[in-house]
């Protein structure tokens, strides 16, 4: 039996209920910071297994406990465009200054629109980078060193006990002792020196910890970094710019 024909009437009213309808859902509040975090990801995750991984695995071969990855984003053009004299019989590499001469620096020249000053300066960019490299050492078995967080508790109170002792002024002495008091050579200088601040004095430095035998320190700053190369007369030219340090030391 055939089924009857909507009429007019009918038509009308189901084509304007189609029409309040939407054409496209709007798209949930969470999709920005969702696209935002899979980009992130992504481009670490990149980074870590083209250039990372192979000069960690090349880093044991050569039996270094320390080295540091230099990584220049691709907008720095001081640093991408530093290239050594071509026309030499045997084109040196660019080489890393400011560095420890006993520390292995290699540098990693990134390329691409997704490699950017812009993208690799945010905060969230350098903390996961930091994290991504710390689980895949951990995941292959390598037990990771913490920086201990525990300061001095004379950090805390010194300070406090020594700006109330400064604003305490002592009485000062009267008649020939005040004349002779500014007359004493380096009376001034040896309070000062006698003074030591726990805020600065004692507290340890991080570079000068000890990292136990058999676990890695992973390390990441940004750095001015400086190339020195060599143009096509043979004379010595240096180019500045920032770069992302990335340190991987072995307790020995």
């Amino acid at each position: 039996m055939d089924e009857a024909v909507p009429s007019y009437e009918e038509s009308e009213a189901s084509f304007a209920q189609d029409k309040k309808q939407p054409l496209h859902a709007s798209p949930p509040p969470s999709l920005l910071p969702q696209h935002l975090a899979e980009t992130r990801t992504q481009r670490i995750q990149s980074i870590l297994t083209a250039y990372v991984d192979p000069l960690l695995f090349s880093q044991g071969s050569d039996g270094l406990y320390k080295t540091t990855f230099v990584l220049v984003p691709s907008s720095v053009a001081s640093l991408q465009d530093a290239a050594g004299n071509a026309a030499a019989a045997t084109p040196q590499e660019p080489q890393v200054m400011g560095f420890p001469s006993d520390e292995v620096v290699k540098l990693i020249r990134l390329q691409g629109p997704g490699h950017t000053m812009e993208f690799w300066r945010q905060p969230a960019v350098v903390a996961e980078l930091d994290s991504a490299l710390r689980a895949r050492l951990a995941a292959s078995g390598h037990r990771i060193y913490e920086q201990p967080t525990d300061t001095p508790a004379v950090s805390e109170h010194k300070p406090e006990q020594q700006s109330q002792q400064q604003q305490q002024p002592a009485p000062a002495p009267k008649g020939k002792l005040r004349r002779s008091f500014w007359r004493l050579a380096g009376g001034s200088d040896d309070t000062i020196n006698d003074q030591k601040l726990g805020w600065r004095a004692e507290e340890p430095a991080d570079e000068a910890r000890k990292i136990p035998t058999g676990l890695v320190k992973v390390t990441i700053a940004w750095k001015e970094v400086a190339l020195r190369i060599s143009n096509e007369m043979g004379l010595y030219d240096t180019q500045r710019g920032p770069a992302l340090c990335l340190t991987v030391e072995v307790g020995s």
